[in-house]
């Protein structure tokens, strides 16, 4: 996003979370409301900076995440903007279309602010190497820059990375398991901090690994793969050796949300709005009153009854207000990578010890032995203990099992693979995209 005034505000803004996230105002400046850049470049703000970039963080992702929510199945619209309605019906990228567009920003910025966080800490670290607590900082940096860069790849067709007022070139849809690489480097990077900031960005390697895989079996070819099924040797290794400190714990890296920090734009837009509501894949909303649901219909294929994962999720999520939580990664997410991978590789052995580690070993159901065909116990235990870890519009496309919601011939439905686009905000204002006409590049 390459709007001045966006930019500075959003490093104000994050700043001033980043107090409250600290809980004291470490910023050596008379007057805030005059903070420049070479304020929070000063070691003394160090913290301060890296705790904005994961405030930003967390708000881009769940600012963008309730318009790529509703174009898949979990999540439906029962408001009054028609926007929602377009998302719903499976057309995803449509770059005017409002909330998509309102929520660029947010997710642009949290990969500019990222970026700036890492570069500042880098500099920090190189003139005092022996800081460790600039060490540590400069690793949680590079783990909120995974997770930003992370969220793009997965969400998006197409980007751009400019800074502030300087315009980048786009990323090219050809292009965007790119965006994965610079992930995976980034969680790299921050593995060297140690302790849970590296069991996070080595969790969060093996999902963004998988992801790039999955990532591939849907482009170019924009169709639904003949073999949906992914086994990535440096995803399933990252996963067990985080598992192997994890494992029965039901371990998970998430973002918390505060009136006092920042919250989250898609269970604000279910909770407080009314606009969006869990998916009729899920549940029965009210007709009368359908921010109300009458009841929870996803069900356990094995025990023949609703499924009390999903159930459990559901009620910490409507019981959150305008700030739920948000899962980022997973033990259960990184123990379905392996269950896959044993699949793909016809270990069916493995492919259910790696099940009913979760269905028995962490919920106490019964255990998966064959009742049902491999693939479609894979498919639910993914849709249940990922719900809403946007994970879900992939897994419509790759396994060739559409939302209810989409409309035949539209683009969800007839070019499986299609994410998010750049909006018209950034449109407008980046004079490499082709379709910003009126103002070409210099030269």
């Amino acid at each position: 996003m390459m709007i001045k005034t966006s930019i500075s505000r959003s490093l104000l803004s994050v700043l001033g979370a980043a107090v409250l996230f600290s809980g004291c105002d470490i910023l050596n400046v008379d007057n805030p409301n005059a903070l420049v850049q070479e304020d929070a470049e000063k070691v003394t703000a160090a913290s301060s900076v890296v705790n904005g970039a994961q405030a930003r963080t967390a708000s881009g992702i769940g600012g963008i995440y309730a318009a790529f929510s509703t174009a898949g199945d979990e999540i439906t619209w029962i408001g009054s903007r028609d926007a929602w309605n377009e998302l719903d019906q499976g057309t995803p990228d449509n770059p005017g279309n409002e909330f998509t567009d309102g929520s660029f920003p947010g997710i642009a910025q949290a990969r500019w602010m990222t970026n700036f966080a890492v570069g500042i800490m880098e500099g920090h670290v190189s003139e005092d190497a022996g800081n460790a607590s600039l060490q540590a900082d400069l690793a949680r940096a590079n783990l909120y820059a995974g997770v930003a860069y992370a969220a793009i790849a997965q969400m998006f067709d197409d980007f751009a990375f400019s800074d502030r007022t300087e315009p980048g070139p786009l990323i090219g849809e050809a292009n965007m398991s790119s965006v994965f690489d610079q992930a995976i480097a980034y969680f790299s990077a921050a593995m060297a901090g140690g302790g849970e900031t590296a069991m996070r960005a080595q969790a969060a390697r093996a999902q963004a690994y998988h992801q790039k895989a999955i990532w591939g079996l849907l482009n170019p070819s924009g169709s639904t793969p003949a073999n949906p099924l992914v086994n990535d040797a440096n995803a399933n290794s990252d996963a067990a050796a985080v598992l192997g400190s994890v494992a029965g714990t039901d371990w998970d890296y998430r973002f918390l949300y505060s009136d006092a920090t920042v919250g989250n734009n898609l269970s604000w837009q279910v909770n407080e709005r009314g606009e969006l509501q869990i998916g009729p894949d899920y549940a029965t909303k009210d007709p009368a009153d359908p921010p109300t649901l009458t009841s929870h219909d996803l069900m356990d294929p094995i025990e023949g009854a609703l499924d009390t994962r999903y159930k459990a999720f559901v009620d910490v999520f409507l019981g959150g207000g305008g700030n739920a939580p948000l899962t980022v990664v997973s033990e259960r997410g990184l123990r379905l990578m392996l269950a896959e991978s044993a699949l793909a590789s016809g270990d069916m052995a493995g492919f259910a010890e790696h099940v009913n580690m979760i269905r028995e070993g962490l919920d106490g159901l019964t255990a998966y032995s064959g009742q049902i065909p491999a693939i479609e116990m894979l498919q639910h235990e993914r849709r249940v203990n990922l719900f809403m870890q946007y994970k879900r519009l992939q897994d419509h496309y790759r396994f060739g099992v559409p939302s209810s919601n989409w409309l035949p011939g539209s683009p969800a439905m007839s070019r499986p693979g299609t994410m998010l686009p750049i909006t018209r905000i950034e449109i407008l204002a980046n004079c490499h995209h082709p379709d910003n006409a009126l103002h070409p590049c210099d030269g």
